[in-house]
């Protein structure tokens, strides 16, 4: 691709994202997320599975911070999903450097924004006197897995209506 393809690319993609509202990206963000968590979760659920532990053994610890069971630990999980994907939606549209205009851009930032979940993680073993190093052992995969499910819906819903074309 030339220097010149390559600055027509960048207009159309500012162009297009011109046109996609903070509330579609936002909607797109917690889409996205909210489809990351529910998958994360059936990654998490796997893992205590061939650990032979209780397949609700995290939803019921994300609840036992509040004082509740499982169905807290699910509301929970899912609210603080949304609540990402709210972050994450809003940061690709008003971020220059952040702007999705591929499936794979998105792929790869969703993997970054799991990253970025994993010091939420140590807090939580700290909070449930876990130790921090089982914390991330069940915790990294899930949330990995959670990015990538949110970027590749990104990358689908963001990204300009050039490459959906295949252009």
């Amino acid at each position: 691709m030339t220097t010149e393809q390559k600055m027509t690319s960048r207009q159309e993609e500012r162009q297009h994202l011109g046109t996609v509202t903070l509330t579609k990206g936002i909607g797109i963000g917690v889409i996205g997320s909210l489809a990351g968590t529910l998958v994360m979760d059936l990654v998490m659920v796997g893992e205590f599975s061939m650990m032979g532990l209780p397949l609700d053994t995290y939803l019921a610890l994300i609840g036992s911070v509040v004082g509740r069971g499982v169905p807290m630990g699910v509301i929970i999980h899912l609210v603080f999903g949304s609540l990402l994907g709210i972050v994450c939606g809003a940061a690709v549209l008003k971020v220059d450097a952040l702007h999705i205009d591929s499936v794979r851009k998105g792929v790869g930032l969703g993997v970054l924004a799991g990253i970025a979940t994993i010091p939420f993680c140590i807090v939580f073993a700290i909070i449930t006197n876990v130790p921090i190093a089982d914390m991330l052992t069940f915790s990294i995969p899930g949330h990995l897995t959670w990015g990538a499910v949110l970027g590749v819906i990104a990358g689908y819903g963001l990204r300009p209506a050039t490459a959906a074309r295949g252009k």
